[in-house]
């Protein structure tokens, strides 16, 4: 189904069914995306405040933010004054991450529409903060204090809404929505231009924020052991710098391209163009621990193999479907190179990619009807 004819709305009422609250920017915020495409698809209002502009959602209303940038707390106040200043009624309100939950609660609070959150991953024990005690605790206790007035709670795999369910003591099961991406056949891929490589090259690509513990370091250190394997990384983050750092000191530069971040409509094609996708999770959180993130769908849905770290939630989606070699949580370098060999066997690699077209199950529109039906019943 083509989507268009968004609208970019500020400041002026408007009713909508639903609305998705996300302290991101759109264009790159598949979750979001995603969930608004099945809500329309099923024939309600959707509203969405994000960044971004009006031709980067499927049909909805775009409350636009404009996102400041800079550090956390700035980017966290001027999400909350607009969505305070954006005159919106909504019989549900979604907040689609942590940071939007208190700006979603006051607007359900005002509209006595119901409150739906979004907790795609552990903010109680977040990956970057490990080891910032103080900011994790206040972090956390934000968390626990905002979850007295939410009326659901989605999560991204099994094993997340067992950990929430127990933490929070919630009285309910959470709903379990997979980071799985819409469907999508192979199409010729722009990755290997952008690259400046040929297609005899090995290509590994990483695709996701550039935080430490996502497994880039210790790929990298690896890769003077695999001198015709080439790294493509899409994505941006704090970690950039370093890691480029890294890179020069270990003498790969030249063998590593960093692409930046890429909109999401288009992250399909580039993903294509590799041989190997990375999800080399390491585990420094709880919220790592049991990580199932969307890249790993998203290199199923490409057909390639992945390199996964054996972690609870990734070994589980392994044994089910195996598209991909498990790699020690210590991600050594003996580990990863090893890893790396195995999927370029020829048979190995061919069963993992005949593996990937189990993506046909997986896929968003597979699991979007559920999804909907939860949201309706908040809908009156």
């Amino acid at each position: 189904m083509a989507f268009f004819g968004a609208r970019t709305i500020s400041r002026s009422l408007h009713s909508v069914d639903v609305l998705l609250c996300a302290l991101a920017d759109i264009r790159y915020d598949a979750r979001t995306r995603n969930l608004a495409r099945a809500l329309v698809a099923d024939g309600l209002i959707v509203g969405v405040i994000a960044a971004g502009e009006a031709s980067d959602v499927p049909q909805c209303t775009l409350f636009s933010w404009s996102d400041p940038g800079g550090r956390a707390l700035r980017r966290w106040w001027s999400f909350s004054r607009h969505c305070a200043q954006t005159d919106v009624h909504a019989r549900c309100v979604i907040a689609m991450d942590l940071f939007a939950l208190a700006a979603a609660s006051r607007i359900a609070k005002r509209c006595k529409a119901s409150l739906v959150y979004d907790m795609r991953e552990f903010y109680f024990a977040l990956g970057p903060l490990e080891g910032k005690g103080i900011r994790q605790r206040i972090l956390t206790a934000h968390e626990r204090r905002q979850l007295r007035g939410v009326d659901d709670v989605l999560v991204s795999g099994p094993l997340d809404a067992e950990v929430v369910r127990d933490t929070f003591a919630l009285s309910y099961e959470p709903f379990v929505l997979y980071n799985t991406p819409p469907y999508r056949d192979v199409v010729p891929s722009p990755l290997r231009d952008r690259c400046g490589v040929d297609a005899g090259t090995f290509l590994a690509l990483y695709q996701g924020v550039v935080h430490h513990g996502r497994g880039l370091a210790p790929f990298l250190r690896a890769m003077p052991l695999m001198p015709d394997v080439h790294l493509a990384v899409i994505g941006d983050g704090p970690a950039r710098p370093e890691l480029v750092q890294l890179a020069a000191s270990l003498g790969i530069s030249d063998r590593v391209t960093w692409l930046g971040a890429i909109a999401y409509d288009e992250l399909h094609a580039y993903t294509c163009g590799a041989d190997v996708g990375l999800c080399m999770i390491e585990p420094v959180s709880l919220s790592y621990e049991y990580a199932l993130p969307n890249k790993l769908f998203e290199y199923m849905m490409a057909r390639i193999p992945s390199i996964v770290t054996d972690l609870p939630a990734l070994r589980a989606h392994i044994a089910a479907y195996p598209v991909g070699a498990l790699v020690n949580r210590a991600l050594s370098v003996d580990a990863v190179v090893a890893a790396v060999a195995s999927l370029r066997a020829s048979d190995v690699r061919r069963g993992m990619i005949a593996a990937c077209e189990q993506i046909h199950a997986l896929s968003y529109e597979q699991q979007q009807r559920a999804a909907v039906v939860r949201i309706r019943q908040y809908c009156p």
